[in-house]
């Protein structure tokens, strides 16, 4: 039971990480519907699955280290991995 659920939340985290990755900044920038925006999103990291595999990685091994000290590295951390997410966004859209 802990392994098929652990597989199934896995890949539960995959699907909102691949349709969010792209999408959420995107709402940011230009007038979309969430549809379209989840769409563009899924597109990049369906081409390269590795690249972002490993960006999901390292964003949650650093989140996971900045709640350490009684969460106030996320105070550091979410500010970094923002702006890192906003210039992989302009990156793989122009």
């Amino acid at each position: 039971m802990l392994g098929f659920g652990t597989a199934v939340g896995a890949i539960f985290a995959s699907l909102t990480f691949a349709v969010s990755v792209l999408g959420m900044p995107m709402f940011l920038d230009r007038d979309v519907d969430f549809v379209t925006a989840m769409i563009t999103s899924f597109k990049p990291v369906k081409a390269q699955p590795i690249c972002y595999l490993a960006w999901g990685v390292f964003i949650g091994i650093v989140t996971l280290i900045a709640m350490i000290p009684a969460f106030l590295g996320l105070f550091v951390v979410l500010p970094i991995l923002g702006h890192a997410t906003w210039h992989l966004y302009k990156s793989a859209t122009t």
